[in-house]
């Protein structure tokens, strides 16, 4: 799987961009604050549908624009190339008032933002996957609902169901507690987050039983044999033997009904999905291992999020049939000579990688001899080596446009722009 062609329009500091990337490794090299996390964020954003920085959507709309749009041809080997495209307006924007996405499958709109989920396979690797390790059980969630969806569509709409159900309770309880609906009322919605919460449990615990054994295999290498990672699922209430969705059902069911009361009282649903957490314990045996987010140090916590990362790169790669799109946003100088050994390996052992980093220099040698070197400055990137083959144009506002390699890009007709249409 690779990116043939990316497009950017009014998408942060990129008023437009037209770019060809290389099959193998794609290294972005620039000073900071340029573009180079901004092209990675893009191809994040048609991969999952979300930004992994922004708090909104709308703050990817370049200052000033109504809409950003992402547009990229994507060669898949196991079902065939495809056209991807992902617009967001800003709220307020003339003719839109608030903030909407379209996103279209070889030019065909979808009626659901999360139909594009699972077109682009890509694994992430940045600074902030540290918080997995040791941050709140909030991000080991979004970690887990981010990879399982772009490998299970059936997830995407389980999810979507269940947080739907949950508000719904929620408000229910809330009526509850202050004598505005009858208890009663609750059955009906209890039984919709048993049935979707118990498909995800279910999914979750499949997808982390197949993760940990690939990141203990990780793990064992990046330490030389000397320490043994054991990823854990960590649900809000006790499994027992229950392994189907139906036995998980009834095991969510019964707990419900013994909470039934401090739920009633607090207006508020105390178990399931919502509430999960992972656990990563690492020791010399999976008999003295502890928990690395209370007992881990720092460097160890470091191995376990790379651990798990290059984990996912070979599970997607197992259960997709193809390797990923590998971005690498400022993850280098974190990493000691080991682990940076890894991360090269990976980059150069097959499949398409996007690595930024702000000093050629301080990578290696083999590395940027086999690479294509994009210059990120002020949001125009350009072929560090003026080859024939390369092809790459990216204007940003108030930058210097680039002749020799320049395409005319014509702007959206307005009716799409402004995701009327």
């Amino acid at each position: 799987m690779r990116v043939i062609r990316l497009e950017l329009s009014d998408f942060r500091n990129y008023s437009s961009l037209h770019f060809e990337p290389g099959p193998g490794l794609n290294i972005l090299v620039g000073p900071n604050a340029q573009g180079k996390s901004n092209l990675l964020e893009s191809l994040y954003v048609l991969a999952t549908t979300k930004s992994m920085r922004a708090g909104r959507d709308a703050d990817m709309v370049r200052f000033g624009a109504d809409v950003c749009r992402v547009v990229a041809e994507v060669a898949r080997e196991t079902s065939g190339d495809v056209a991807l495209e992902m617009a967001v307006g800003a709220p307020g924007a003339a003719g839109i008032g608030v903030e909407r996405k379209l996103v279209k499958i070889n030019h065909a709109r979808q009626s659901r933002v999360t139909d594009l989920i699972g077109s682009l396979n890509a694994v992430l690797f940045s600074s902030v996957d540290l918080d997995i390790v040791r941050g709140e059980p909030e991000e080991r969630r979004r970690f887990l609902n981010y990879e399982i969806a772009q490998v299970s569509p059936a997830y995407v709409l389980a999810l979507g169901a269940y947080r739907r159900a949950l508000e719904q309770r929620n408000r229910l309880l809330k009526d509850v507690r202050f004598g505005h609906a009858d208890s009663a009322s609750l059955d009906a919605w209890t039984e919709q987050i048993v049935r979707h919460g118990a498909k995800l449990m279910e999914r979750r615990r499949a997808y982390l039983d197949k993760l940990a054994a690939h990141a203990g295999e990780v793990h064992q290498a990046l330490t030389d044999g000397r320490e043994t990672l054991v990823v854990e699922y960590a649900p809000s209430f006790g499994l027992g033997d229950a392994v189907t969705a139906e036995e998980v059902s009834a095991a969510f069911d019964r707990a419900l009904a013994a909470l039934r009361r401090d739920e009633m009282q607090r207006g508020s649903t105390l178990l399931g999905p919502q509430r999960d957490d992972l656990v990563f314990r690492v020791g010399e045996s999976a008999g003295t291992a502890v928990d690395a987010r209370t007992f881990g140090s720092q460097g160890q916590q470091r191995t376990v999020a790379l651990s798990l990362r290059l984990a996912e790169r070979r599970l997607i790669e197992e259960m997709v049939g193809e390797p990923p799109v590998v971005l690498l946003d400022d993850v280098l100088s974190d990493l000691d000579e080991r682990r940076r050994a890894q991360i090269f390996a990976l980059a150069l052992s097959g499949g398409q990688t996007f690595l930024t980093t702000t000093d050629l220099g301080a990578l290696p040698e083999e590395a940027v001899a086999r690479a294509s070197v994009w210059n990120v400055t002020a949001g125009v990137v350009a072929p560090e080596q003026q080859e024939p083959a390369a092809a790459v144009v990216a204007v940003a506002e108030d930058a210097p446009r680039r002749t020799s390699r320049a395409k005319s890009r014509p702007k959206p007709e307005t009716n799409e722009t402004r995701l009327s249409s």
